[in-house]
Order: C-alpha cells, then sequence, then structure tokens
C-alpha cells in the first residue's frame, strides 16, 4: 500500500539550515578523505623512498584510527555533548591533516593518518545525531538525513579526482593540507549556530573492551602489513599475528560476559545481522583494498598521471554516489535482501574484470570498476538495513555503531592483506622470472629488491649505471627487466584482487542463506 506524504510547509530556519551545513562540511572532509590519498600514493612513495609496506600505511592507518574509536566516540559524545566531540573531532581531523601535510617521512604520516582516523570517528559519530537533534518534525528530519547522506556519497565520488588534480598541479601535499581551511570553517560555523544536545542517561565507557579492541585490531594490522618486508616466519611478525588473534578472541569473551559493553556480541546471534556484518566486512576489504591495487596499476606499470589515474577511478566513485539512494528506495520497495543479492554478484563480476583485465587493457579494468561501484552501492545500503532491521529496537544504537566500526575495519585489512598479497607475489616470483634477463645473481637480487621496495616493474633502472650492481645493461636486457617485472606486477595484481573477489563470494552465497526479503517487523523476528 503507498502512503501520501504529510506536507508540513516548515520552513528550515536560519540555524537549521547552517547546522546542515557544519556537520555536512565535517562529514565531507572525512570522506573525502577515505579516497583522496590514493591517487597520491606513487609520489608520497616517491619523496618518501618506501615500499608496499609503506603505501598501505598511509592508508591502512586512516581505517584503524577511525576503526578502533568509532564506538568509544558515539559513547563519549553522549557523555560529553554531541557538539562538544563534534568540535573536539573537527579540531583534531584538520590539526592531523596539517601534520600529514608537512610530514618529512614515512612515521610521522603513518601516526598524522591515525589521529585523522580518530577525529574522522569522531566526526562521523556525531555530525548525525546533531542533525537529528535539529528537526523536532519527522518529515523534515528525513530530509535533513537524506541531505546530509548525499554530502557523504558526493565526497567519496570526488575523492580520487579531486586528489589527482591536487598530486599533479600542486603536490601530494596538498591533498592532505585542503583540509585546513574546511576546518577552520567548520568550526567557526559551528560555534555560530550549532546547539549541544547529549543523552540523558549515557552509557559507561568499556575501558577494558576498547584497550583489547586496539591491541588486536593494531597487532593485525601491523603483522600482516610488515609481514613480507620482516619475513612471515620471524619472530616479531609471529608475536604479532598470535597476540592479534588471541586479543580478538579476548575481546569477544570479555564483551560477552560484560553488563554494558563497548561492542555487544550478542547482537551477532541474529543470523541476518551476523551475514550482514561479514557481507559488509568483505564488500569494504575488496573493494577498498582493490583501490590499493589499482591505483598502482593505472601508475607504476601503465604510467598515468595521478590526474589521470583519478578519473579512472572515477566510474568507481561515481556509481557509488549515483546509486546510493536508488538502493535505498529498491529496499524501502522489495525488501533489502533482494537487492543485496543483486548488488554482490555486481560486486563480485567487477572485481573479477579487473583481475582478468588487467593484462588486457586499462579499459576492461574501468569497466569492472564500473561494476564494482555499482555493486558497492548496490549492497551497502539494503544489507544494512537488513542487519538492522534483524536487531531488537532497543539495540538500535549499538547495533549501527558495530556497522559503522565493520567499515573501516574491512577497508583497514582490505589495504593490508590485498597489498600485502601483491608483495608477497612479486618476493616469490620475481628474482626467478629475472634470471634469463640478469644471470648474474647478485644483480638480479639487487633489481627484485629495488622493484619490490618501490612497488614499481620499472625501478629497475635504478640498479643500472657505473658502479652499481648492473653497470652496463644494453636496451635489449632492460627491455626484457621491464616485461618480466611487469608481467609479474600485473600477475601479483590479479591474485591479489582475485583473493577479493573469492571472500565476496563467499558471503553472496551467505547472503542466499538468510530467509525472506528483510521487510518483516522486528517484533515476528
Amino acid at each position: 500500500m503507498r502512503h501520501t506524504k504529510q506536507r508540513t510547509g516548515t520552513a528550515w530556519t536560519r540555524t537549521q539550515a547552517l547546522t546542515i551545513v557544519a556537520t555536512g562540511l565535517g562529514l565531507f572532509m572525512v570522506f573525502l578523505d577515505a579516497l583522496i590519498a590514493n591517487v597520491a600514493l606513487p609520489d608520497i612513495q616517491r619523496d618518501f623512498g618506501v615500499g608496499e609496506s609503506g603505501l598501505q600505511w598511509v592508508v591502512a592507518a586512516y581505517s584503524i584510527g577511525m576503526a578502533v574509536f568509532i564506538m568509544a566516540g558515539a559513547t563519549a559524545a553522549d557523555r560529553f555533548g554531541r557538539r562538544l566531540l563534534f568540535v573536539a573531532g573537527v579540531s583534531v581531523f584538520t590539526l592531523a591533516s596539517a601534520a600529514a601535510g608537512l610530514a618529512p617521512g614515512l612515521v610521522p604520516m603513518a601516526i598524522a593518518r591515525a589521529v585523522q582516523g580518530i577525529g574522522a570517528a569522531t566526526v562521523t559519530v556525531t555530525s548525525l545525531a546533531l542533525v537529528s537533534a535539529a528537526f523536532s518534525d519527522d518529515n523534515e528530519r528525513a530530509k535533513a538525513i537524506g541531505l546530509w547522506t548525499g554530502v557523504a556519497s558526493v565526497a567519496t565520488a570526488l575523492g580520487p579526482t579531486v586528489g589527482g588534480v591536487l598530486t599533479e598541479s600542486v603536490s601530494w601535499r596538498a591533498v592532505f593540507m585542503v583540509n585546513v581551511p574546511v576546518g577552520v570553517l567548520v568550526l567557526a560555523l559551528t560555534f555560530r549556530y550549532v546547539a549541544e544536545s547529549r543523552e540523558d542517561t549515557p552509557r559507561g565507557f568499556d575501558w577494558g573492551g576498547q584497550l583489547l579492541f586496539v591491541v588486536a585490531v593494531g597487532s593485525l594490522a601491523y603483522g600482516l602489513i610488515e609481514g613480507q618486508k620482516a619475513g612471515w616466519t620471524s619472530s616479531e611478525i609471529m608475536t604479532l599475528l598470535a597476540v592479534g588473534v588471541v586479543g580478538l578472541a579476548a575481546f569477544a569473551r570479555y564483551e560477552y560476559r560484560n553488563p554494558h559493553p563497548m561492542m555487544d556480541v550478542r547482537l551477532f546471534h541474529h543470523r541476518a545481522y551476523a551475514v550482514g556484518i561479514a557481507t559488509i566486512f568483505s564488500a569494504f576489504f575488496s573493494a577498498y583494498g582493490m583501490l590499493l591495487v589499482v591505483t598502482q596499476y593505472f601508475q607504476n606499470v601503465e604510467g598515468y598521471s595521478p590526474e589521470s589515474a583519478g578519473l579512472l577511478i572515477l566510474p568507481f566513485a561515481f556509481n557509488i554516489m549515483l546509486l546510493s539512494p536508488i538502493a535505498g528506495r529498491l529496499a524501502a520497495r522489495v525488501g533489502p535482501l533482494p537487492v543485496a543479492r543483486t548488488g554482490q554478484p555486481l560486486l563480485v563480476a567487477g572485481l573479477a574484470v579487473i583481475a582478468l583485465g588487467m593484462p588486457v587493457s586499462v579499459a576492461v579494468v574501468a569497466a569492472g570498476l564500473f561494476l564494482c561501484g555499482a555493486g558497492v552501492a548496490l549492497l551497502a545500503t539494503p544489507v544494512t538495513a537488513l542487519a538492522m532491521s534483524s536487531v531488537p529496537v532497543d539495540r538500535a544504537g549499538m547495533a549501527s555503531g558495530i556497522m559503522s566500526a565493520q567499515r573501516a575495519i574491512g577497508s583497514t585489512f582490505g589495504f593490508a592483506v590485498l597489498g600485502s598479497i601483491l608483495a608477497v607475489w612479486l618476493g616469490r616470483t620475481l628474482s626467478a622470472d629475472l634470471r634469463q634477463a640478469v644471470p648474474d645473481a647478485s644483480a638480479r637480487q639487487a633489481i627484485t629488491d629495488r622493484i619490490i621496495q618501490e612497488a614499481n616493474p620499472h625501478a629497475y633502472a635504478a640498479e643500472i649505471g657505473p658502479g652499481r650492481p648492473l653497470p652496463g645493461a644494453s636496451a635489449e636486457q632492460q627491455a626484457a627487466i621491464v616485461e618480466a617485472a611487469t608481467r609479474d606486477f600485473i600477475q601479483g595484481c590479479q591474485v591479489s584482487v582475485g583473493f577479493g573477489a573469492a571472500l565476496c563470494a563467499v558471503t553472496m552465497v551467505l547472503l542466499w542463506t538468510v530467509a525472506g526479503s528483510g521487510t518483516e517487523p522486528r517484533a515476528s523476528r
């Protein structure tokens, strides 16, 4: 049965409109930064002289900071005031952006990016609450939230292109410094127009759960990113991975027994919610990890400029912006499950097209990005609605926070795992494939190390010249080196993206084990 919209005719006040502007601009910065740095990675790599693990840290540190603080940020906002925490989050994010833009090396950059993520988590959880509090009328609040959601979609779509333009026309440092004036504007608008709000009976802090979560996620991410560089069987990496796994188990046990948990693991007893969490994790794991790999493919293999690489990624982001609101309307009409079951195969197909298309042409890879964007858009919103509709109403806030955290955790491990798969592939295959082109073992190892270190099949040139491992390489030898290195690099990218496709295929099957359409009322579950 179709319901007629009730028009209240209530015009937004100046304060309400500028609350939307302030919180929307804050959210815009956060979502823009999720992808804006990707196309700047090769330039950052050259300036800092870092390899694959260095690139992973630039993007993963942001997601780690966001993932480990998003639940604590929501609790702090309810207790101390949402406007106060929003201001704190924007301030931290802005200062950390400046620190990232001025960073002299990888370690300060990674620390600044992690702090950015903490600020981003706070902005994300408080901005929606401030918008909701500014509107008492349900219809007007729905319109305002729709506009708020649209801001995030536009920022996601513009991220790669803006990053490419700034990197090519100014510097990679401009990618981070652009946040500073925007952050100052957001703070000015917030102090002037945004009203304070807080929960009457806020939850207490779960310090034990927060500590276990930080240790577990941080140890796993560090071990996965540094594994190829330090050696997967080294005591350092084995210890980190063990601490991560044991830490996650301890965290789940601690939260299950805690009467006031940071992350209520009892919600996973609801099958639709558990499948929804797994699906969101796999989608963001695969999509964001794929973007790390594809960025290197466009710029390091195909030789595209940062601006051109940003434009090539645009079909992915544009489809998310275009189709996300349509997915929401479709989910409301036919139920979230049928829409999610359409989006997940598109995501798997897109990842497969990218993997298979890398040796063929850039056009095929761009087509795969288009399919991936459509898949993520038709999957993320409906599967979130499916998961949220499966839990009791009084647990909706906790369930929403866990779902938001899974997006950040998924992207964190996507960057870590898919980037590491590429590095492992090169480490296992490149030296053997260069044997014919470079018979000398020491010269071959030096070239192999250089290519892996810079994640660039053309990096061999640094080892050619007087006094270097390969003093007098002929044109034919150089061509043979770059051909073998490019072939191995593309194959590594294929294996990496293919792993993401396989993971999404597993959750695609899981989605078909969830009964119904996802439209049943909660009381009947």
